[in-house]
């Protein structure tokens, strides 16, 4: 049987020609005439090949940039803070501001992932669009993604738990694992029943055991997350509020200073701990849009992230709220 790249086959002959001559002209540095002349071949139909072993993958470059390196405002942001690392995705108008975010950790995960690793996950809108830009290049069979907040889609308000699991699996292979509870129960009684489940518990326990944890850094409010998809109600917002709640990470509802709002209704709520999420290696931040910058100041004053990725504008309006 003939070899097979890209799912074609190859004509042997022909391959051994083509890599001959991209090892004269690219390792070698023979001109397209000296090589012509060195196998009795004429110099258009030279180049003609080595365009050929470009376009099959026998030619790959790989451009190193010399100058790459923090930008002036990832910089002034990682100094101000404990940030281990900040990215920031340049605003442009070819794409939404979400999209260049979601490119941004994409890049960053593919960049510190090794198989056996174990991957916990928020759900909601911003994680569905990293995980939906995630490359199928490489195979990562031994990672387990799994949910670390409790949450179930309606067919009003998607907050994508199954879809975040599924892209895993689909551009990775991973074998993902999705909470099949509430987000927050009536009473920590029922939450201990919820986690006597069996499933329940083993899909809790990859989430405590992650080494990596990718969390969206939602807003508070009526357009938050927890609130449009029916676990709090306007009252429970209002009152959250009183006590000064500014966002949540994985259901935990947060004030300013990075801290527990209302430890009774943290008792119902169906998540891995937030102080178990800040002891793992990698903890990283993914936001952008100003309802979110109060949110992202408090889990970067709490040390809840280590990594943030964040759109150019949301970071300016970070860095001026650190001041």
């Amino acid at each position: 049987m003939s070899p097979i790249l890209d799912g074609r086959p190859l004509d042997e002959r022909k391959t051994a020609l083509l890599v001959k001559v991209a090892q004269l002209y690219y390792e070698e540095d023979m001109g397209q005439e000296a090589i012509a002349k060195s196998i009795g071949l004429s110099r258009p139909y030279v180049s003609r090949l080595l365009t050929e072993a470009k376009e099959m993958g026998i030619v790959q470059f790989r451009i190193i940039d010399p100058l790459k390196g923090e930008s002036d405002l990832e910089r002034k942001l990682r100094s101000k803070t404990k940030l281990e690392k900040v990215i920031v995705a340049p605003v442009t108008q070819k794409s939404s501001h979400i999209h260049s975010v979601g490119r941004k950790a994409v890049d960053y995960l593919e960049e510190i992932v090794r198989n056996g690793d174990v991957i916990g996950f928020s759900w909601g809108n911003t994680i569905h669009t990293v995980t939906g830009l995630l490359g199928q290049g490489q195979k990562y069979p031994d990672i387990i993604a799994a949910q670390l907040c409790g949450g179930i889609s309606n067919l009003e308000h998607n907050i994508y738990c199954f879809e975040i699991a599924r892209n895993f699996a689909r551009a990775w292979e991973a074998k993902p694992y999705v909470l099949t509870c509430p987000a927050v129960v009536s009473s920590s009684r029922l939450k201990e029943a919820f986690l006597s489940d069996y499933d329940i518990n083993r899909v809790m326990t990859y989430g405590y055991n992650s080494n990596i944890a990718l969390l969206a850094l939602g807003a508070f409010g009526l357009q938050s997350a927890v609130y449009r998809a029916g676990y709090l109600n306007e009252q429970e917002i209002a009152a959250l509020t009183e006590k000064g709640a500014v966002g949540d990470i994985c259901t935990h509802v947060i004030n300013s200073d990075g801290e527990l709002c209302d430890p009774e209704l943290d008792g119902r709520t169906m998540a891995v701990p937030l102080e178990v999420i800040k002891r793992k290696k990698n903890r990283i931040g993914v936001a952008c849009g100003q309802s979110r910058v109060e949110c992202i100041c408090a889990a970067i004053r709490a040390e809840i992230i280590n990594v943030l990725i964040i759109d150019e504008e949301t970071a300016g309006y970070v860095l001026e709220r650190l001041k």
